[in-house]
């Protein structure tokens, strides 16, 4: 078999797999055909993470509104309802009544803070840059299992384009034992060519297994990644992989850092935490000075004792005697006799029990054991933490910048000496296959160039995915998309 047809059946193979990446179905479930785009939409809908991170945003834009509502003025309102039982002294008959008695009291209370060292509006801005960083977070980890999912992507593509390589290995090697024990019937060859080449079978096929694990494995990263149950059997669209170059990148570590400080999510929440923190020494230092508000307050009462006067007629009143030339006169006079009418209405009772209140409150702190002071110190100390992790966030950030574009080189270069590697070994190859039809050399010899040639080739395919991968390494510190 010549090298033409060696390198044509494998091109085949690897085409046939490539156009139709094939899956493990799990009973009847029907395959889903998935683009790196769709893959990555179902991942960051469905992953529990993302969620929580959905959810903590939530709860900030809830403490950041809170904070602009604490700014409003506070109404409140009070209802008291109560019951007296036993007796009372009835004032029309100076008499004791058993009676019972239910009074209530109703009223309004307002507060509007008026000064309190900005106070308010330093906690509504602190609260803003909290929102804006948490918001940064939940960018960071989808933009972080995009990426996930892109490397398992890759590593589908890249095992089953191995796994290609390999069935074409297993097919040629077939066809070579085919003719070699036409040979050994002849004559031509001895039959130990032919038990060397089945051996060889037998090792390729175990490739093949091995080879497909691997695609087993990576599959389900991604269906783990994906966390769709509606989703048990797939396969995923080819992508046009690019060819590797150490000039794929134009721009230097220096120009893809300057550009990452600006939209790296993880460097933007460092930042607006910094700031955020600023704002909570204001607010302890605003603890220091005076505040000063407003309030009033409305209330009236209402009781089921309080009952209308009634005039009930006159009554003579004896007022005692008069002497007048040794003679008492008696001395009286007439009065009206009241007594206890109907019980006052509810409204009229509340319109005559009014009671208004306005007031000016001036707190001063003077002294509050040095909690104040504290505060300030802890709040500068947050601060200065806060500045820390920031410049953290981008010392990393410059760090992982450098080894990505490293790796991206190194990845280059190997793609490129794998492919002379391949070159040469072919051109070997081709002199070998020629010496081993003729009987020029022995099996060994003719079997170790295959070997050889054949590792190359996998090696090619696994650099050149990596070169891919940490290419779109670099993408993600652009903020370009991570889809082809």
């Amino acid at each position: 078999m010549s090298i033409k047809k060696y390198l044509s059946l494998t091109l085949l193979a690897g085409l046939s797999w490539g156009a139709h990446a094939q899956t493990a179905i799990q009973g009847n479930a029907q395959v889903v055909h998935l683009s790196l785009s769709q893959a990555v939409d179902i991942a960051l809908q469905h992953n529990l993470t993302v969620k929580s991170y959905e959810v903590n945003l939530k709860n900030a834009e809830l403490t950041y509104q809170q904070a602009k509502y604490n700014q409003l003025p506070s109404l409140g309102g009070n209802i008291n309802q109560a019951a007296s039982f036993g007796r009372s002294i009835n004032p029309y008959t100076n008499g004791y009544d058993s009676r019972n008695i239910n009074y209530n009291n109703v009223g309004l209370n307002a507060n509007m803070t008026l000064f309190n060292g900005g106070q308010l509006r330093n906690t509504v801005l602190q609260n803003e840059f909290s929102l804006k960083a948490t918001q940064q977070d939940l960018q960071s980890m989808r933009e972080n299992i995009a990426l996930q999912v892109v490397l398992s992507y890759l590593s589908i593509l890249n095992a089953e384009d191995q796994l290609s390589i390999a069935k074409a290995q297993t097919e040629i090697t077939k066809l070579q034992i085919e003719r070699t024990q036409k040979l050994v019937t002849a004559g031509t060859l001895p039959i130990s060519n032919d038990l060397d080449l089945k051996a060889q079978l037998a090792n390729e096929e175990s490739n093949v297994v091995s080879f497909q694990s691997t695609l087993d494995i990576n599959k389900l990263t991604l269906q783990q990644l994906l966390n769709d149950s509606s989703i048990r059997a797939f396969d995923l669209q080819r992508i046009q992989v690019p060819v590797p170059s150490s000039k794929a990148y134009d721009l230097s570590v220096d120009a893809i850092y300057a550009k990452a400080l600006d939209i790296q999510p993880l460097v933007r929440a460092a930042d607006f935490r910094v700031q955020g923190a600023a704002k909570g020494v204001d607010v302890a230092k605003a603890l220091r000075l005076p505040t000063l508000s407003m309030s009033g307050s409305w209330s009236a009462n209402q009781s089921n004792a309080l009952k209308s006067v009634e005039l009930l007629g006159t009554q003579t009143v004896n007022l005692g005697s008069v002497a007048i030339a040794g003679t008492n006169y008696p001395v009286s006079t007439v009065q009206p006799k009241y007594g206890e009418g109907t019980t006052v209405a509810y409204f009229d009772q509340l319109n005559n029990t009014q009671n208004k209140v306005v007031s000016l409150n001036l707190n001063i702190p003077i002294f509050a054991k040095y909690a104040n002071r504290t505060r300030v110190m802890q709040a500068g100390l947050q601060k200065q933490n806060a500045e820390i992790e920031a410049e953290k966030a981008r010392l990393t950030l410059r760090q992982n910048i450098e080894q990505a574009y490293v790796n991206m080189v190194n990845a280059a270069n190997k793609f490129e000496a794998s492919s002379q590697q391949v070159s040469a070994l072919e051109e070997s190859f081709r002199a070998s296959e020629s010496r081993f039809n003729a009987g020029t050399i022995d099996f060994v010899s003719y079997n170790l160039q295959k070997t050889n040639l054949d590792k190359a080739r996998l090696a090619l395919i696994q650099v050149k995915y990596d070169f891919v991968f940490r290419t779109k390494i670099l993408d993600y510190y652009q903020g370009k998309s991570l889809t082809f």
